[in-house]
């Protein structure tokens, strides 16, 4: 359901913060592609930016300015509405928004102290969540934006110093951020809206040691590249319960944490050829030292602990340059998760899809998606469900049951998802994107809905 309270907050911030600091996106920071040049292909950052919806509308003559003082703006701004049109839990559409805004500022240039900059970002969340409301799944957002929640009018997220060294080689990241700042970071997976993919394959983010966007923590890390093109990075950071940092991300004790979460990720980021096709690898796992109740243990009371462990590879690839536009071409994108099978709400997580960048010469700056996602949930999770109905714990009518573990409608197994979409480059930096979206097997159960039709409208909007 549409809500005007949505729509009153979103343009109240959007007055209050176009004047004010805004949002230099850091995931789209982290997607900046690095691509050489040479004789055969010069490759082109274009004047002409009048359609490209990665650039800043407004706020890119200021940013001029500011840089000379080591200060840099901007803002962004997404929606997200999602409607069920077939199956599912019922038909019906929910509207979520964020809008963020940050400050980096270079104290080597106010200062002169050599590398070091910090980041600080606020945002603002708002909405309702499609898949809770109408899909009926539990563990997969229709709308990645309401992905954690934290409906709040001011929610505070990053706030750290970074300091490179060594020409760069060495990067260290300390003070409030969160796991995924970093790690196991697709450079194009936010140009889909299922949240299984954005910003990181969704197994990665269910737990509560791999902190995630908006959720910031106390931690740190340090990257090293020992090429131009290959690096590895360690880091330890706090693990806490949802909300971490509280509802509005302004509780910064320690006092809920339940131990730390250890990453190390290496990545390698290729550039095949004369016509330099570029790409991402990642591999990488992490570890939470704290003790969690088994799945079993959470049914029969038997106070068995464990701790949790994951890991991931991840890969996209440009396989056909489309034009020397920068990052315009042809991707194949490939994930694969897996997680702790005893405590973990995924086991085996696969993400395969194509991105396809500047494939229409008259619109340019055109994209359209594909990506297909299958999961499965460990056999301990689905016993300790069918123990609960065994024994009489829930309570139910017509096969949907209520009090299940992991917030289930029934017994789950596994899910196969699907999302199609077409990004419309509507102006320098806006960009308008149609979706689909099925969901098999809702909620990872066999015998709950109907596999459930979405359509979707996601909107970007860089200032």
């Amino acid at each position: 359901m549409l809500r005007k309270s949505n729509y009153k907050i979103s343009t109240a911030l959007m007055v209050i913060t176009f004047f004010s600091a805004a949002y230099t996106n850091q995931v789209e920071a982290q997607q900046a592609f690095q691509l050489k040049k040479n004789k055969n292909l010069q490759v082109e950052d274009h004047n002409d930016t009048k359609g490209d919806p990665s650039k800043e509308l407004f706020f890119s003559g200021l940013n001029r300015y500011l840089d000379q003082y080591g200060i840099q703006l901007g803002l962004n701004w997404v929606t997200e509405t999602a409607g069920v049109v077939s199956g599912g839990k019922r038909k019906g559409a929910d509207f979520t928004q964020q809008i963020a805004f940050s400050v980096d500022v270079d104290w080597e240039k106010i200062i002169g102290w050599k590398g070091f900059s910090t980041h600080a970002v606020i945002m603002n969340r708002s909405g309702r969540n499609a898949s809770a409301d109408y899909v009926g799944d539990s563990q997969i957002q229709a709308q990645e934006v309401y992905g954690g929640g934290y409906a709040r009018l001011l929610r505070m997220y990053d706030f750290y110093g970074e300091q490179k060294l060594w020409h760069d080689k060495i990067d260290i990241k300390m003070g409030r951020l969160s796991v995924g700042d970093d790690y196991a970071h697709s450079a194009i997976a936010c140009q889909f809206m299922l949240l299984t993919t954005c910003g990181h394959p969704r197994s990665t983010q269910s737990q509560q040691g791999f902190s995630d966007w908006p959720g910031a923590v106390w931690g740190g890390r340090i990257l090293y590249k020992f090429t131009p093109q290959a690096y590895i990075q360690v880091g330890a950071y706090q693990s806490t319960p949802w909300p971490q940092g509280g509802r509005t991300g302004w509780d910064w004790g320690t006092s809920e944490a339940t131990g730390a979460f250890v990453p190390v990720e290496l990545g390698y980021n290729p550039n095949i050829g004369k016509n330099h096709l570029v790409g991402h690898v990642h591999v990488g796992a992490g570890i939470d030292s704290s003790r969690f109740e088994t799945w079993s243990s959470q049914v029969t009371g038997s106070g068995k602990k464990d701790n949790r462990f994951q890991f991931w590879i991840q890969a996209d690839q440009m396989v056909y340059r489309n034009d020397p536009t920068e990052d315009h071409g042809l991707y194949v994108i490939a994930n694969y998760g897996h997680d702790a099978a005893t405590t973990s709400t995924f086991k085996d997580f696969y993400n395969i899809g194509v991105l396809d960048r500047g494939f229409w010469k008259s619109r340019s700056y055109d994209q359209f998606g594909l990506m297909l996602t299958y999961y499965t949930v460990p056999r301990g999770l689905s016993r300790a469900q069918q123990y609960q109905i065994n024994n009489g714990m829930v309570t139910g009518a017509n096969g949907i049951f209520n009090g299940l573990l992991n917030g289930a409608p029934g017994v789950q197994t596994n899910s196969l998802l699907f999302e199609a979409n077409y990004g419309v480059a509507a102006y320098r930096g806006v960009m308008l994107m149609p979706i689909f979206e099925y969901f098999h097997n809702v909620a990872a159960t066999k015998s709950t809905y109907k596999d459930a039709v979405v359509f979707g409208l996601k909107t970007n909007v860089t200032f």
